[in-house]
């Protein structure tokens, strides 16, 4: 008799693992992540969604194509590298990267640069919009090309 009793107190094994598969009432919500590493994760992606908002320009292939660009700068290798870069990402945004383009030998290239920089010339600071005059003087008294001189005189009249 005894023995009947105790199995019938016993759960069965379909029990237990009902049991097991319960969600536990008892757990706590996990905790939040320290201050540091919140602010790290929500720059991170931040950062990620403005690369996607970017398309093209916001791949590392881009950044890795300007570097090679500036690296470049002054050799052999710095005219095909603008052109490819050129053709797979148009001009560039970033200011540096413009001036870099003021020294490619296509006039037309370095008037659509210059428009650019005209553009973004009220934005830029002080010391930068003199340095943008400084180089549309010196295309307008030095330049070979009639176009590129004329251009950068109409933009200096502008200015």
């Amino acid at each position: 008799m005894t023995r009947d009793r105790d199995r019938d107190d016993r759960p069965s094994w379909r029990e237990i693992d009902q049991r097991r598969d319960r969600p536990r009432r008892d757990r706590r919500p996990p905790r939040p992540l320290p201050k540091k590493q919140a602010d790290w994760v929500r720059k991170l992606a931040l950062r990620q969604a403005e690369a996607l908002f970017q398309g093209k320009r916001g791949r590392p292939e881009y950044q890795q194509a300007l570097k090679e660009m500036e690296a470049a700068h002054g050799t052999k290798k710095f005219v095909p590298l603008v052109k490819k870069f050129l053709e797979e990402y148009g001009l560039p945004e970033e200011w540096g990267t413009l001036n870099l383009l003021l020294d490619f030998p296509d006039p037309q290239v370095v008037l659509q640069v210059l428009h650019v920089m005209a553009a973004q010339a009220p934005q830029r600071s002080r010391v930068e919009q003199q340095g943008f005059r400084g180089k549309l003087q010196v295309l307008a008294l030095t330049s070979p090309q009639d176009e590129l001189r004329r251009g950068a005189e109409d933009l200096l009249a502008t200015l």
